[in-house]
C-alpha cells in the first residue's frame, strides 16, 4: 500500500482532510496526466454530483494535492469514502513536473453514471481547496467556470 494519497475534490480541503485523517501530511500540489475530472456519482451528501477522475487520453491532466497517510488515516477515508469509491493506484507528477514521478493512491467511483452536476457547497469546496493548495490558476479557472446544480 502507498503512503501517498492523492486528493482532487472536497479532500483538497485542509479542515476537511485533518478531520478524516488527522495523522496525515500535506507533501503538495500534484499533476495526474491523461485523465480528467467528471461528476460520475450522485451524492446525498453534497446534493449533487460527487467527483471522479477518468482516464482520457485527450486531455492534459487533474491537479490536486498529496498527503502522507498513516495505516489509520486510510481506514478512516476509507470508511468516509464509503462503497461508491474503490482506492486505485497511480502516478502523479509531483508539482507537476514529469522527472518527478509519485505512486500514490487515489478514490475512484465504482459504478459511473451522469454525468451529474456538483452541488454550489461542493463545488465552491474544492475551489477554496485548489486556492489553498496553490494549484495552477489555468485550473482553478476552469473548476470555477464549471456548471453547478442550482
Amino acid at each position: 500500500m502507498s503512503r501517498y494519497y492523492f486528493a482532487y475534490a472536497s479532500n483538497l480541503d485542509s479542515t476537511q482532510m485533518e478531520r478524516r485523517c488527522p495523522g496525515s501530511s500535506y507533501r503538495g500540489k500534484a499533476f495526474l496526466p491523461k485523465h480528467r475530472l467528471a461528476f460520475t456519482h450522485p451524492s446525498s451528501t453534497w446534493g449533487g454530483g460527487s467527483a471522479d477522475i477518468l482516464e482520457d487520453q485527450d486531455t492534459p491532466g487533474v491537479w490536486g494535492a498529496v498527503y502522507e497517510m498513516t495505516a489509520d488515516d486510510w481506514k478512516r477515508m476509507d470508511e468516509a469514502e464509503g462503497t461508491a469509491y474503490k482506492r486505485i493506484k497511480l502516478t502523479v507528477l509531483e508539482a507537476g513536473l514529469e522527472d518527478c514521478p509519485l505512486d500514490c493512491q487515489a478514490y475512484k467511483v465504482v459504478d459511473p453514471t451522469g454525468p451529474h452536476l456538483p452541488s454550489r457547497l461542493y463545488h465552491e469546496k474544492i475551489v477554496r481547496g485548489a486556492l489553498a493548495r496553490g494549484l495552477p490558476a489555468g485550473w482553478i479557472a476552469w473548476l470555477r467556470g464549471l456548471s453547478i446544480k442550482g
